[in-house]
């Protein structure tokens, strides 16, 4: 029996929680009998005793092991080369998947022609509240809304065939954040992206990267896509990227500079700019609650 869908889940240190990720997985209903489930875990140079959290699992999951850290992008190419799965799935080692979710979105795919879709999920936030993001219907969507940024979590959603990846290329090993941004970006060239938007994952933000990673990695995802991008999409792209670097700087404490840029997020692209508008009430309003 051939496999039908392969897990990828990256893991750098996270004994601690990954056990979690992968019942989630084992969890889920199939979408017919005869679909079987591969589990990959790409060990990511991690210091921790990863196989002894894994032992419980014994050969439901396979673990590959990279000598040194490498990088999210870096772990899931690992895991996607070795999966053998016509379906391939992402799902990161602190997030898990809720009942339903493959079943749900392999149906999607199938009837609306996906080669790639990703789902809403459940965002836990700083307070422990749970909110469903994105606030998008279920449809297809474009490079267009794609270049205002990535918000379809796709560490944890995403699904794709794996022939499309094979179209697509490799997440860039040389971005240590937004490679999933720059990899959606480019699968937009070919077709776009299906939404599901019935909240099938539960995510727990992990990890707040300051200026020092953002500001190269935004440079460098300009340089590559800005110049094939028309000039309405161009200028989303520019105010997605000045939301990114405005979200650095408020972590960083930087609170002038974060302004500034959002503002200048929206002198690129006044018109149609929610996710500016967002992240301006949504933060300041923090800001100055405290």
């Amino acid at each position: 029996m051939s496999v039908a869908l392969s897990v990828i889940i990256p893991a750098y240190n996270r004994c601690s929680v990954i056990g979690a990720a992968v019942q989630s997985v084992l969890q889920q209903q199939l979408p017919a009998p005869d679909w079987t489930c591969e589990i990959i875990i790409v060990d990511d140079g991690s210091s921790d005793d990863l196989e002894q959290a894994l032992a419980l699992f014994g050969k439901h999951v396979r673990l590959l092991r990279h000598a040194k850290n490498a990088g999210a992008a870096a772990a899931r190419n690992t895991g996607i080369q070795a999966a053998s799965g016509e379906y391939v799935a992402l799902l990161d080692s602190d997030d898990i998947w809720l009942p339903g979710k493959v079943i749900q979105q392999v149906a999607a795919m199938q009837q609306h022609g996906w080669g790639a879709s990703c789902t809403a999920f459940m965002l836990v936030e700083a307070d422990g509240c749970e909110v469903v993001a994105p606030d998008l219907s279920t449809r297809a969507i474009s490079l267009s809304e794609l270049a205002w940024g990535c918000t379809v979590s796709p560490g944890s959603t995403l699904m794709f065939r794996r022939s499309l990846f094979t179209k697509v290329g490799p997440f860039d090993t040389a971005l240590k954040r937004l490679e999933d941004w720059d990899w959606l970006l480019r699968l937009a060239r070919f077709e776009p992206l299906g939404f599901l938007a019935q909240p099938l994952a539960r995510i727990s933000p992990s990890g707040t990267p300051g200026p020092d990673v953002i500001l190269p990695v935004a440079a460098k995802l300009w340089e590559k896509h800005a110049g094939s991008l028309d000039p309405r999409v161009r200028r989303k792209f520019a105010s997605g990227l000045d939301v990114e670097r405005a979200a650095a700087h408020y972590r960083d404490g930087a609170y002038l500079a974060a302004t500034l840029l959002l503002g200048r997020s929206l002198l690129h692209a006044p018109i149609g700019n929610n996710r500016t508008a967002n992240v301006v009430k949504r933060q300041w309003a923090r800001l100055f609650s405290r």
